[in-house]
């Protein structure tokens, strides 16, 4: 039997194995002074053995322990075959029985064959394992004082690249932020902005097609606002001289409260509704949402034995089956009215609600929450405040902060495509995507189609619309 020689890097951020090549060198030297031949030489770089992830070269090394191919195990460090107690049992296990050898280049032999031998490798194994906590502990509180100082993140997101330790604006890749920010404000789906970027040949952050959710996880990143996450909440704001920001705060803040909004949630690869107003008509007897499909026969009607003569597509109640009105007579007439309510001179008033006096208090209280957390985060620097501490007052005052950024929202007054009211709203509304004209109608009122008997021609008070305001 041989030896084999087994070497391991956590990290390697330049993908060019120095650290493990040194640690092969070494071992191999041992391996020429002790007069063992090598067999097998096993890697796992870039791997930490504290993850558990899987480590290919150290479970191969079991392998060859267990198929009694090697007899020695030649390491740099016991750190580098095992860090914690639960990788170092299994490799007793295999010992038992055996008259393995472990070597290493920077301490004394690893005798597991005996109780004494077996109690050092436990007791190493434990320190390793209390070395491993202690400096996650201190990474966690590095971590916890860099998010509140509002310093960069580890890598830039797209929109930025990192220079000199700063994160500079990338301007063609911040216009397509701030273009895909104003058209979903504009009422325009993510699927319809996706399809128009893979159109235009846009690349996207990771080189693949645009999809509505690459869009929307986007768009919602806090740190295109300025804003710092730290465990997957906002924690404060970032020195703007290290990260500017590429979207305001309000465009952000409306860009999460229409991404939150349930009526606006459809899975995003659902298909374009083909109907203006497929589920979003309501049926005027059960309160229950129409659906627009093509009916050979009204589903109340009995079929006979001559051949159907083909119905156009309508808008029909699929619970209690009383409502079935066609489709086009419905469109025609929704678009007319909404259309001829947004021309009216007033007609701005319908997107300019809310407070600016409470979204103004509101982000002052934001801003005094950041300041605490840039404070809290000094002191914990100073000494003042111990990690545990810190870990308490930022935990309470991110809550605080996110429920200011819920207020915020409701008081920022919603935003609909340029120039939609006035003179020009026909030819503006003409040319909408169908998501955006169903998101404004959603907005606006609630659309109500009442029962009728078969057979009666089109009548518009069939068709009853309630304004969500007085309009």
């Amino acid at each position: 039997m041989g030896a084999v020689i087994y070497g391991r890097i956590s990290d390697d951020p330049t993908g060019k194995a120095a650290g493990v090549d040194r640690q092969l060198d070494e071992c191999r030297r041992l391996a020429t002074t002790a007069g063992v031949e090598v067999i097998a030489e096993l890697l796992d770089n870039d791997l930490s053995a504290t993850t558990g992830k899987r480590r290919p070269g150290f479970e191969r090394v079991l392998e060859l322990i267990r198929g009694g191919d090697v007899d020695t195990v030649i390491i740099w460090h016991t750190d580098r075959l095992y860090r914690l107690p639960r990788d170092l049992e299994p490799i007793i296990d295999l010992a038992e029985g055996r008259r393995l050898r472990f070597l290493t280049v920077t301490s004394s032999e690893i005798d597991l064959n005996t109780a004494s031998g077996r109690m050092v490798a436990r007791i190493l194994a434990a320190a390793s394992a209390q070395e491993v906590e202690h400096k996650a502990e201190r990474q966690k509180s590095a971590s916890d004082q860099r998010a509140a100082r509002g310093l960069p993140t580890a890598r830039p997101g797209y929109g930025y690249q990192r220079a000199d330790g700063r994160d500079l604006i990338v301007e063609p890749e911040a216009a397509v932020i701030r273009d895909a920010a104003r058209r979903v404000l504009a009422s325009e789906s993510l699927r319809a902005i996706a399809a128009d970027l893979n159109a235009r040949a846009v690349p996207s952050p990771g080189g693949a097609p645009w999809q509505g959710i690459t869009l929307r996880q986007m768009l919602r990143r806090p740190s295109l606002a300025g804003l710092r996450t730290h465990r997957g909440a906002v924690v404060g704001k970032f020195d703007a001289e290290l990260h500017p920001p590429i979207l305001d705060a309000d465009t952000h803040e409306r860009l999460v409260a229409v991404f939150d909004d349930p009526a606006r949630r459809r899975p995003s690869g659902g298909r374009t509704p083909r109907h203006l107003l497929s589920g979003l008509a309501e049926c005027g007897l059960c309160e229950n949402t129409l659906g627009g499909r093509m009916h050979r026969l009204p589903p109340w009607q009995p079929k006979t034995g001559s051949k159907s003569k083909p119905v156009k597509a309508a808008y029909a109640c699929n619970r209690c089956h009383k409502v079935r009105r066609l489709q086009e007579p419905v469109d025609d007439l929704v678009d007319r009215i909404i259309v001829g309510r947004l021309e009216r001179p007033d007609a701005a008033e319908l997107f300019t609600t809310g407070d600016p006096a409470a979204a103004r208090e509101l982000r002052e209280a934001i801003d005094a929450a950041d300041a605490r957390l840039a404070l809290a985060a000094d002191q914990f620097a100073d000494g003042a405040l111990t990690g545990d501490q810190l870990r308490r007052i930022t935990e309470k005052l991110r809550n605080k902060r996110t429920e200011l950024e819920r207020q915020l929202a409701d008081a920022l007054p919603p935003q609909m495509p340029q120039n939609l009211v006035g003179p020009r709203a026909r030819s503006v509304w003409d040319g909408l995507h169908i998501d955006a004209k169903r998101s404004v109608i959603r907005a606006l009122a609630r659309i109500i189609i009442m029962p009728t008997g078969t057979g009666r021609s089109f009548n518009p008070d069939d068709v009853r619309i309630l304004w969500h305001a007085s309009m």
